[in-house]
């Protein structure tokens, strides 16, 4: 019968996910999406010193606003739980005391200060520092008198590396051996209770029956520790498959040290869920379509763990901005319309609401991010008074100005039906509010950019934008009119100051 799959994704809650962290969990939620299968979600917070408050559930939230969903996990619960190694402790203690029992381990009453110097001497000799064996082979009499000396002495356990070759595979690297001997006797269980790394994984990814451990490829070198531990279980590894690295621009290794930006960042600035995924998954391997955009159901169909390379990927920055403009541009306008609407500051843009799925069509082509769409919104509620800026000035020079701007405030003053229609605004169509313009221009011996330029400037206080009708449409009667009303009493200044100075 098939294995059954499970994947997981198991982060430690010491700060904000970076996408290198979540181009794992993509990883492991679309694979197990593929092959109907579990993915879980664990918390690997047994190192309290490095823990951050808050960390889990700024975790768990912006996984959540990414779009991956998990089976199991510390808030969704499951039979194989908790998903906390915090709560584990006494599954991990009764292993590690088996393998005790079993001579696979043994306790080591070397202290900080002994393997501290044993570090030095091994780094003097310029050797690779690894544990010497002191305790290793300690009788129970040896071990007896070390317990009875006092001072609050408490042995870790380490595990007995036996003295042999270890051969792990990795899907994408294949049969990889290590000499086991250059490991050195590992510590399975601080002097403090609490279990490390390598073996708290191990008894987590069995008890939970992972069946794809698919995790960065810097997980590699705990490996053949893990697998030991697993043979001394009498426990079926997982498969494993180390992903390559994903590096800063500047080809450093991707960090918060190397000003790598968390996913909550990302999604704050607006950028789409989907094409993060979509980004990130394509990161280390390719569709055979060739194609680049591929929203989720279809990463879910192609994805493909044998297509995973083994060189490193560079983050790009602008391919992950233009693929997040591509899938805004996919989007119906009220779709995109209700993703922007969280973006947008209702007291500032008040009533704006109600024109959000309008202002969603008019920005659709020129925004690259949900957040970019603030960038416009002073073009549909300009401020009062209203301001331009230093190109729209100039656009607004010449002594017919002043009339053009007179003639289409008369005209939409009356206009009954306040229909700019949108998408017309460059000379053609347009609707009621357009037509308007354009007989205001013909009446003044004015068209095309000689029009359309000092209206637009005139109107949103820039040179480049939206559509002149959507800007219309949008900013509704009541707001044109007041901007042309200030547009005039700021022309009639200007013309006062300068004849006041050649006086």
């Amino acid at each position: 019968m098939a294995m059954k799959v499970r994947t997981r994704f198991a982060p430690s809650p010491t700060g904000e996910l970076h996408l290198g962290n979540v181009r794992i969990a993509a990883l492991n939620w679309l694979f197990a999406r593929h092959s109907d299968g579990k993915f879980i979600l664990r918390i690997e917070d047994t190192d309290v010193d490095r823990n951050v408050a808050g960390a889990e559930q700024e975790i768990i939230e912006s996984l959540r606003r990414l779009g991956l969903e998990w089976d199991e996990g510390p808030d969704a619960g499951g039979e194989l739980g908790p998903y906390r190694q915090s709560e584990r402790s006494q599954i991990y203690s009764k292993l590690a005391e088996h393998l005790l029992a079993e001579g696979l381990a043994f306790r080591c009453y070397c202290t900080p200060a002994d393997l501290e110097a044993k570090k030095e001497a091994a780094l003097a000799r310029e050797e690779t520092p690894r544990y010497d064996g002191t305790c290793r082979d300690l009788s129970p009499d040896q071990a007896a008198r070390l317990e009875s000396q006092g001072g609050g002495l408490r042995p870790s356990i380490r595990f007995r590396v036996p003295r042999s070759r270890v051969i792990i595979h990795d899907m994408a690297r294949g049969d990889i051996a290590f000499d086991a001997g250059e490991f050195g006797d590992f510590v399975i269980r601080k002097s403090n209770g609490s279990p490390t790394y390598n073996f708290a994984v191990v008894v987590d990814d069995q008890a939970m029956a992972v069946s794809h451990v698919i995790r960065g490829a810097g997980h590699l070198a705990n490996t053949p520790r893990q697998v030991m531990i697993y043979q001394a279980l009498n426990a079926e590894p997982p498969a494993f498959l180390h992903v390559p690295h994903v590096l800063a621009p500047d080809g450093a290794p991707l960090s918060k040290r190397s000003g790598a930006r968390s996913l909550r960042e990302y999604l704050d600035d607006g950028y789409d869920s989907d094409a993060l995924i979509n980004y990130l998954s394509l990161l280390s391997w390719s569709s055979v379509s060739g194609e680049e955009i591929l929203p989720p159901e279809r990463l879910i169909e192609e994805i493909d763990l044998e297509r995973i390379g083994t060189s490193d990927a560079r983050l790009d920055p602008d391919k992950l901005e233009w693929l997040s403009g591509e899938y805004i541009r996919r989007m119906a306008p009220d779709e995109l319309a209700e993703r922007l609407a969280p973006f947008v500051d209702a007291g500032a843009y008040p009533g704006l609401d109600e024109q959000l799925t309008h202002v969603a069509s008019a920005v659709q082509e020129r925004i690259a991010t949900f957040k970019r769409v603030n960038d416009f919104l002073p073009l549909f509620r300009p401020p009062d008074p209203m301001e331009w800026s230093a190109d729209a000035r100039r656009a607004l020079k010449g002594p017919g100005i002043p009339g053009l701007f007179a003639a289409l405030r008369a005209r939409l003053a009356g206009l009954a039906d306040w229909n700019a229609g949108g998408r017309g605004g460059g000379g053609g169509g347009g609707g009621a509010v357009m037509d308007q313009v354009r007989a205001a221009g013909r009446a003044l011996g004015l068209k095309g950019r000689d029009l359309f330029m000092p209206v637009r400037a005139g109107m949103s206080g820039a040179t480049a934008g939206p559509e002149l009708a959507d800007i219309f449409a949008i900013q509704g009667q009541e707001i044109s009119l007041r901007v042309i009303d200030q547009l005039l009493a700021e022309l009639e200044r200007e013309a006062g100051a300068g004849t006041g100075a050649q006086g």
